[in-house]
């Protein structure tokens, strides 16, 4: 099993595609880690190859019972780069992923190709931080498949539960995988997380991606919050929304075919243009 140290830890990844290709970091969700990418994978693997691994506390890499932060994740990115000799690489992270690739932009511009945040923001509001502290109770209180059930009717469209059944086991079996140590952290840093200065600092392209019927990581918040909206207006230069319509927080998982495209398009343009 392909290991790397990086931040300390030993980080388990994989490299697959062509490498000729460019490289894109995939930094996962909370409570799916890699696996969020299951499904777009093996469109993104015809244009690009893929760097995606286990962040510490998830999976086969290292688990340390410590606390864990939005931006640590970033710079564990980043140290994956330099454990593996890439000096740049294209970034797509998606739920807490996206939040990670906040920082990593913002931090890291020379290692940043350009980067797809999908469905984050830099900042809760207080609906936000009360779901999150919600799913943390629920962990610490509930059975973590009940937990599963609670976070796939929050994350996934009504149509999309009654057309596609098998989604509570198949979510039940991902979010099984974590430790409640995990769980907790996770949650707890989105909770705490306030990313609004390292926002604004970006200096590379990035596309925000966001569901317009998403509850979780809306692309509009209430007043405390910084969305992913208000990155946008504060560096028209740089960043951009793109809007799917009429689904919730998981458009990798409702329409993967779409999600491709669009992230594989706009990196394509990004790397054309040389930016």
């Amino acid at each position: 099993m392909p290991f790397a140290d990086a931040g300390g830890y030993r980080l388990y990844y994989e490299i697959t595609g062509d490498t000729s290709t460019p490289p894109i970091l995939q930094f996962g969700g909370s409570l799916f880690g890699r696996q969020n990418f299951a499904l777009v994978n093996d469109a993104f693997r015809e244009r690009f190859h893929l760097i995606s691994f286990d962040a510490r506390g998830y999976g086969r890499s290292e688990a340390p019972l410590e606390p864990y932060s939005i931006e640590q994740r970033a710079d564990d990115g980043a140290a994956l780069l330099d454990a593996l000799g890439y000096e740049r690489a294209l970034v797509h992270g998606t739920s807490m992923g996206g939040m990670v690739a906040i920082p990593f932009t913002a931090k890291y511009p020379e290692r940043t190709i350009a980067t797809c945040a999908d469905c984050s923001f830099a900042r809760c509001d207080v609906h936000r931080r009360t779901l999150f502290r919600s799913w943390r109770n629920m962990a610490e209180s509930m059975p973590l498949d009940e937990v599963s059930d609670a976070i796939t009717i929050q994350a996934v469209s009504a149509g999309f539960i009654e057309a596609h059944p098998d989604i509570f086991a198949n979510v039940r079996a991902i979010v099984g995988k974590n430790s409640l140590h995990t769980i907790r952290q996770a949650c707890l840093a989105m909770e705490e997380m306030d990313l609004e200065a390292a926002a604004r600092q970006i200096r590379r392209p990035i596309l925000f991606t966001n569901g317009t019927n998403d509850i979780m990581t809306p692309p509009r918040l209430a007043p405390s919050g910084f969305s992913a909206a208000q990155i946008v207006e504060a560096l028209p230069t740089w960043a951009r929304l793109y809007e799917f319509p009429d689904i919730g927080h998981a458009p990798l998982l409702e329409k993967p075919e779409l999600a491709a495209r669009v992230v594989s398009e706009f990196f394509l343009d990004v790397v054309a243009s040389g930016r």
